[in-house]
């Protein structure tokens, strides 16, 4: 260790990756601190016209300089105020979402009581917004159209307005103003990293992720650019917001805001699957923008391109909005039944349990959907990684948006598999607008002190969880990560819930069906799985499958599941350490640590 510590190229490496995580934190905390500037300020003008413009993931409100120009040479928009904030969009900014929607609202709200003090109050508002621009522009005109009884704002966005006495329940009144909504190369769906991208700026956005993982473990919250990430909190929310806005606009009177998405032909950040939302963007107006990528988007000088993309944003500007009726087969059904397997497995049992609930539901009034899609195998060591599983956990809620964008009125069931019992556990913690009737739990890895009374009955109304009699998966690994308080697995596949008020009513645990981590998902549970999920009664499994008592080599090593890891451990670096004293060729020590090491990697990886 000496001998490297003097290397000087070592010392200037270490210095550089101290200086960058510093810097890192500096940033940070600068962009937290940071309150409405001089750029929230709107300078009243002839035109009662009032243009928002909301720039993108680390650009300023310069960049918009074009978009403005273009805007103010239309002869329909001369003299309009303009408001151009500089949001907290930089690189490493820890911002809250919730402050920069309210930020935004107030600055408007200002801009309109000024406008009514004159008595020339606006007549027509519009929103450009770049990339996380236009999310925002989005979610501060849900915002402004007022809450909605089935789909409630988030709390911490309730809260927060609460400690600035400002209400966010209620339309603003100059909702009705908006005339619409443009979104420059807005990424509707959030952003992924997909295989449409260059190598190089995938492994340059991994690279940034692995970065925001560490600042989130440091800030206990996500960096700004993770709140917009495919499935996240802040997108799903906006996205089911968004549906119940338009679900409401007719009695509510707003909402009705015409919303125009323009799409570079050559993005190479956003794949097209992310910028065109056909679910919850269905009355979105696409308009191409020709020789145009994510960022280029925005440049509209005098050059030919520039011009072209002058000439989209003035169609932009006055194309009138779409609209897409729902499906007679759409408005039909009833239920909607989410089928999620777990870890170390494809899932191809979820379209057989499916397929026996459909056949329950031909028989009685309803009229059934079932979402049974795989997030693809899910090996051990990427179980024990929050990061990897709060990833399936959007894939999650980017499935249940999709389907309540379809069957709005239907009611929404759940049959969960290990890392599935999860998936729902982490989404009604973390996104508020979720709501599922009946939820059924097989060698589920949920903490066994999960909070159910914070959810029933409002967004929960039943959940039966069945423990297996040698389920080794639950009792050896989440319960000994629950056992020494770290994560936030546990055992209730094992041990079941205890949240004592609602556990005879509405969660029920039922001990034990015989066998180990599959067992409360074999052929003989399917029929009362599909009772349960489609009438809420919690069916009796056949006796034939039922055991009292747990395996006793699964149930007393459980006790002590942490001191298994430490042993388990222990005895893979003596091993390792046996191997380094081998008294043998260095080229075949080499080649036979090399090999033990391989296995070790492939049981974590592939097992």
């Amino acid at each position: 260790m000496k001998n490297i510590l003097n290397k000087p190229f070592t010392i200037f490496f270490l210095f550089l990756v101290m200086s960058l995580i510093i810097m890192i934190v500096v940033n940070a905390l600068k962009v937290e601190d940071e309150k409405l500037n001089d750029s929230y300020k709107v300078e009243i003008r002839d035109k009662d016209t009032l243009i928002v413009l909301l720039h993108a993931y680390n650009l300023d409100s310069k960049s918009l300089d074009d978009v403005r120009k273009t805007i103010e040479s239309t002869d329909a928009f001369k003299g309009a105020d303009f408001l151009i904030p500089d949001l907290p969009f930089d690189k490493f900014s820890m911002a809250d979402s919730s402050k920069v929607t309210l930020d935004i609202l107030q600055a408007i709200d200002i801009a309109w009581s000024n406008r009514k003090k004159i008595n020339r109050p606006y007549q027509r508002i519009i929103f450009v917004g770049h990339s996380i621009g236009a999310l925002y522009a989005r979610k501060v005109y849900v915002v402004a159209s007022g809450e909605n009884a089935d789909t409630k704002f988030e709390k911490h966005l309730r809260e927060l307005s609460l400690t600035h006495e400002y209400s966010v329940t209620e339309a603003r009144p100059w909702v009705n103003r908006v005339d619409r909504i443009i979104l420059l190369a807005g990424m509707n769906r959030g952003w992924t990293i997909s295989h449409h991208m260059s190598i190089s700026r995938a492994i340059s956005m991994q690279a940034g992720v692995f970065l925001g993982y560490i600042l989130e473990w440091v800030y206990d919250r996500p960096p700004i650019i993770f709140t917009i990430r495919r499935g996240s909190p802040f997108i799903t929310q906006l996205r089911l917001q968004w549906l119940s806005m338009k679900n409401h606009t007719e009695d509510k009177g707003v909402g009705n805001a015409v919303t125009v998405q323009m799409l570079g032909t050559i993005d190479d950040l956003v794949s097209p699957e992310d910028n065109i939302d056909l679910i919850t963007g269905a009355d979105f107006s696409y308009l191409e923008v020709p020789v145009s990528g994510h960022k280029n988007v925005i440049e509209m000088d005098d050059s030919d391109f520039g011009k072209k993309r002058q000439e989209v944003l003035r169609k932009a500007l006055f194309i009138e909005g779409n609209s897409k009726p729902k499906s007679a087969d759409e408005e039909k059904v009833t239920d909607m039944i989410f089928v999620i397997h777990g870890i170390r497995d494809e899932g191809y049992w979820t379209s057989k349990i499916a397929q026996r609930v459909r056949l329950l539901a031909k028989s009685g009034k309803y009229h059934i959907e079932t979402e049974t899609s795989s997030y693809g195998y899910f090996s051990m060591l990427s179980f024990l990684m929050p990061g990897a599983r709060q990833e399936k956990v959007q894939w999650f809620m980017d499935k249940y948006t999709e389907a309540k964008a379809k069957y709005p009125d239907a009611n929404f069931h759940f049959i969960g598999h290990s890392h599935g019992t999860y998936l729902l556990a982490k989404a009604i913690e973390d996104y508020d607008s979720v709501k599922f009737k009946n939820v059924f739990f097989a060698g589920s890895v949920v903490h066994q002190d999960y909070q159910w009374t914070k959810y029933i009955p409002d967004r929960i109304e039943h959940v039966y969880n069945f423990e297996a009699t040698a389920d080794w998966v639950v009792a050896f690994f989440p319960k000994a990560l629950q056992s020494i308080g770290i994560q936030n697995l546990g055992s209730a596949g094992h041990d079941g819930f205890k949240d004592s008020e609602v556990l005879v009513k509405n969660v029920r645990n039922h001990t034990y069906i015989t066998g180990g981590h599959s067992a409360a998902i074999q052929e003989a549970m399917w029929d009362s799985i599909a009772q349960f999920v489609l009438t809420g009664d919690f069916v009796i499994p056949p006796e034939t499958i039922v055991s009292s008592n747990q395996n006793k080599f699964v149930s007393w090593p459980a006790k002590i599941a942490p001191m298994l890891w430490v042993a388990g451990i222990a005895l893979l670096l003596w091993i390792l350490y046996f191997l380094f004293k081998l008294n043998v060729r260095e080229w075949k020590k080499t080649l036979i640590i090399t090999a033990y090491l391989f296995v070790i990697w492939i049981i974590l990886t592939e097992v």
